[in-house]
């Protein structure tokens, strides 16, 4: 969680990229490279790609950790103006990652209305599937194989396969 939601969009499941930046390792947003994570200065930052490397970004954490798992740091979003603390925000990895990963529903289901029942019929009840797509996990319509439901950079998308 963030405050008041701040930079909330810029959360998610980051790779490690084989490139490293300012001699930390770096991460890119799965299914989003234009969203990054790096280390510059005394801090951890997550911003654009075009910014990778420097000090500034959305999210950061003033700590050396030499891995973003590590930062005992509170993290600290921006509103624009101020940055903000967000001690409820914490970075996950390796077997913590994978527990909450694997926590994700069996079934979801995709309920009320849409303008002018725009796309009304890709709700439902959605089953998880085996395959993650982007690092979450991917879910299909009961009885439409076809249409799934899945996360990419900052949103969940439900679409045809």
């Amino acid at each position: 969680a963030t405050p008041q939601n701040q930079q909330r969009a810029w959360l998610g499941i980051f790779k490690r990229r084989p490139e490293a930046v300012n001699g930390w390792p770096s991460y890119a947003l799965q299914g989003d490279d234009g969203t990054r994570l790096w280390h510059a200065g005394p801090c951890w930052f997550v911003g654009r790609a075009a910014e990778c490397g420097q000090a500034k970004g959305w999210i950061k954490a003033a700590d050396g950790s030499l891995t973003p798992e590590q930062v005992a740091a509170t993290w600290q979003v921006t509103d624009g103006s101020a940055w903000l603390d967000a001690p409820e925000l914490r970075l996950i990895a390796g077997e913590a990652l994978a527990s909450a990963l694997a926590a994700a529903a069996d079934t979801v289901a995709l309920v009320g209305a849409t303008p002018q029942n725009q796309q009304r019929n890709t709700l439902g009840i959605f089953k998880r599937r085996p395959e993650a797509v982007n690092g979450w996990p991917s879910y299909a319509l009961q009885g439409d194989d076809g249409t799934r439901l899945w996360h990419a950079g900052r949103c969940w998308f439900v679409g045809r396969a």
